[in-house]
């Protein structure tokens, strides 16, 4: 009798995989087997103080906060990379046409030089590109960029609130000589004259003593400036070219009141103020002095300062870095924020029932708000950050900064925080005619008549 052998009956390999596939799928958990990653671009590498944001850190503990945080819906983990931005504009743009696949989303560029073009690209890429540094009107026209969104506020329109307060209207800005703070004092320069201020100068400040005193006496010959724009690191985060610029400023009595100094990088982050001893202004008589014509406006402190808050996560071991708060670059709060803003951005957009492209996301940040870093952050239904902004001052004895004004941009003006400003000379450099603060009106000629 012969053996009747039974047919087996076998899946081809293709339709198995598909099963296989199905399976996954349609399985709920491996939902959140999904990663989002998001790439964090900066001069990481070759800037020392922005290095000092610490962006691994930062985003580290961004991502493992957003992952378990219970009130966002996301359906998927989040993740990141820290992408490299060379110092020079024209290779930090090439860099970045290299990252196209290597994460999901971006925050940056910090680098203003090259934020059209990369904002462009993104929008090829569709992919949204979430900027804290980016000061071009431009890119706010969703038709033409519609994958950008900001993460902190327009600076130049919170320091249009500051001086249409004490009514300076004429300025000049001065950079250090690095790409990235050339190309921001172009861009602050122009901002400022498309809201109608008169900037008197742009120019870099120079490499060496004698061009450094060169720069100031152009400023001298510019005609009735009120206010000077450092686009530069600030020396209460190791910015050493301020350092010097200040320094020599004062050895030519420009210090004495008739200029108000205005760093421009504190308007991107929280710097610490509450009883806090800056530690170039602790041991600089000179500097100290110097300091007391300038006036910082920083975000504002409203949940705790940068320094209690890095303190906390340390404490609680969500950041292992052998570092204090005091060496680190407050930035390290805005790259935490802009991480949560696009978590906050995912979450709106599955609850709209939206797929996640960069278009999408960059426009439901509208509407939102949660507790950042150390400080509320707050989007309104424009897509306009409305964080509220603090003016501190200082006098030539003392090593701390104090509040002096709460600057609330939702009501566009300045309210008393409960110390007077301590002007060099007792009394602010002198006011400019209101017509420049008027949108409806014309200022013309050299005096500008009240």
């Amino acid at each position: 009798m012969g053996i009747i052998k039974s047919r087996q009956t076998t899946l081809p390999v293709g339709n198995f995989l598909l099963w296989i596939l199905l399976g996954v799928l349609t399985f709920p958990c491996c939902v959140h087997c999904l990663i989002f990653k998001v790439g964090v671009l900066g001069p990481w590498d070759c800037d020392s103080v922005y290095y000092r944001a610490l962006p691994t850190a930062a985003a580290r503990l961004a991502v493992s906060r957003i992952n378990g945080d219970p009130g966002l819906d996301l359906g998927l983990t989040m993740d990141f990379i820290v992408l490299q931005e060379p110092c020079e504009t024209s290779k930090a743009l090439t860099a970045y046409i290299y990252y196209e696949h290597l994460a999901d989303a971006f925050v940056g560029p910090t680098n203003p030089g090259y934020c059209i073009a990369a904002s462009l690209l993104a929008k090829n890429w569709d992919k949204a590109l979430f900027s804290f540094s980016c000061v071009t009107y431009e890119l706010d026209l969703m038709l033409g960029h519609p994958t950008f969104a900001r993460t902190v506020p327009f600076p130049p329109d919170v320091l249009f609130t500051v001086f249409k307060h004490f009514r300076w209207a004429s300025s000049v800005v001065v950079s250090s000589n690095e790409d990235i703070w050339i190309d921001t004092a172009g861009r602050v320069t122009a901002a400022l004259r498309r809201r109608g201020l008169p900037v008197g100068l742009v120019t870099a400040m120079g490499l060496n003593d004698t061009e450094v005193e060169s720069t100031l006496r152009k400023i001298q010959n510019a005609g009735e400036v009120r206010v000077i724009i450092m686009c530069m690191h600030s020396i209460l985060v190791g910015g050493e070219y301020q350092a010097t610029f200040l320094t020599k400023a004062h050895k030519m009595g420009m210090t004495s009141g008739k200029y108000v100094f205005v760093p421009y990088d504190t308007l991107h982050f929280s710097m610490p103020y509450s009883n806090v001893s800056h530690f170039p202004l602790r041991n600089n008589s000179i500097l100290r002095e110097a300091y007391d014509a300038v006036l910082t406006i920083t975000v504002a402190s409203e949940l705790l300062s940068f320094n209690e808050a890095f303190t906390a996560a340390k404490r609680s071991q969500e950041v292992t870095l052998p570092v204090q708060a005091e060496q680190v670059n407050p930035l390290f709060g805005t790259i935490y924020n802009s991480i949560y803003l696009l978590a906050r951005s995912i979450h709106n957009a599955r609850k709209a029932g939206m797929q996640l492209s960069g278009s999408n996301l960059a426009y439901f940040t509208k509407n939102t708000s949660f507790n950042g870093f150390n400080q509320k952050v707050q989007v309104n239904a424009s897509r306009e950050v409305k964080t509220n902004y603090v003016i501190l001052d200082s006098d030539s004895r003392s090593s701390q900064l104090y509040p002096a004004y709460f600057v609330d941009l939702k009501a566009g003006e300045l309210r008393f925080a409960g110390r007077s400003i301590h002007f060099p000379g007792g009394s602010p450099p002198k006011a400019d005619s209101l017509c420049w603060f008027d949108e409806n009106g014309i200022c013309t000629g050299g005096t500008r008549p009240f």
